[in-house]
């Protein structure tokens, strides 16, 4: 089996990017990465230039924003028929060392999960959710249905089900939990011995790219070029209305869960495929995030 393809997705904030970036490497096991950056406009595309590790496979970088999903599923169409698919965004900062074989040992151990996230201290208590312990022996995990898509390891064979992120609702994490846990044979859940934090900010003093960051001199900082151009809360208030006609599509019979990509042509030929649905989210997020 190949290793898993990893996507680390970047939108400015490169004080967030180096540490997290840093802390995604740190780690022996073995995996394919793909650096993707969406038309960030602070030093980020710079800094990356300068990473080098012989498990990175792609940087890519893409001249619009289209979105965090456009994003994913440029990465997720490279992925080889049997590679797990491991998203991480930028504001994630994997706090163990060895969190890919972490991910396997209990995709291994427990055949019905589907997708497996990370989890940072306090989440459930925060989100008030009180997930399912499914133990074998000294592995366990929590089963629950919504999983936030920050650090996520997804099965490849549930893959073979639902295809790709959807880009004609938009919905991410609260989508996925929908497809996979309602119309597939497997689960989703949150995985304890992968530890993240997620912090939303770094002082410029303690940045790690202090010394070479160009926007110093502009009395400016990456966090308030990404806070300026961030719009996902509006956003997710006016998908509202597809996420309801895909899934009564879905329900009717109308379509399957398959889920085509804008990427993958051959996809769009042999799935049902809303391009109007997904060309109105792509353009959201270029007139508002670039």
């Amino acid at each position: 089996m190949s290793v898993p393809l990893v996507c680390f997705i970047t939108w400015n904030r490169v004080g967030l990017t180096v540490q997290n970036l840093q802390a995604l490497l740190d780690t022996t096991d073995d995996f394919e990465l793909y650096i993707i950056d969406n038309n960030s406009t602070d030093d980020t595309w710079e800094y990356l230039q300068t990473v080098e590790d012989d498990r990175i496979k792609c940087k890519k970088r893409f001249m619009e924003n289209c979105g965090v999903v456009y994003a994913i599923n440029y990465a997720l169409s490279k992925r080889k028929k049997d590679q797990y698919f491991i998203l991480v965004e930028n504001d994630v900062y994997i706090k163990t060392k060895d969190w890919i074989s972490k991910f396997m040992e209990v995709m291994n151990r427990f055949p019905e999960v589907g997708l497996l996230g990370g989890v940072r201290e306090g989440l459930f208590k925060q989100k008030k959710i009180n997930p399912k312990l499914c133990s074998k022996e000294d592995i366990s995990y929590y089963q629950h249905k919504m999983i936030l898509g920050c650090c996520n390891c997804i099965r490849p064979e549930v893959l073979d089900y639902i295809g790709y992120w959807n880009e004609e609702t938009y919905g991410a994490d609260i989508d996925m939990g929908i497809r996979i846990n309602d119309y597939t044979p497997y689960c989703t859940g949150y995985l304890p011995a992968v530890q993240i934090i997620q912090p939303q900010y770094v002082c410029c003093d303690q940045c790690l790219y202090k010394n070479k960051c160009s926007l110093v001199k502009n009395n400016t900082t990456c966090f308030d070029i990404h806070k300026s151009n961030y719009c996902h809360d509006k956003f997710a208030k006016l998908i509202k209305e597809k996420e309801a006609i895909y899934f009564e599509e879905v329900k009717s019979g109308k379509r399957s869960i398959f889920c085509a990509s804008i990427h993958d042509s051959d996809s769009i030929k042999k799935h049902y495929y809303n391009k109007k649905m997904a060309d109105e989210n792509f353009q959201y997020f270029i007139r508002n995030a670039n």
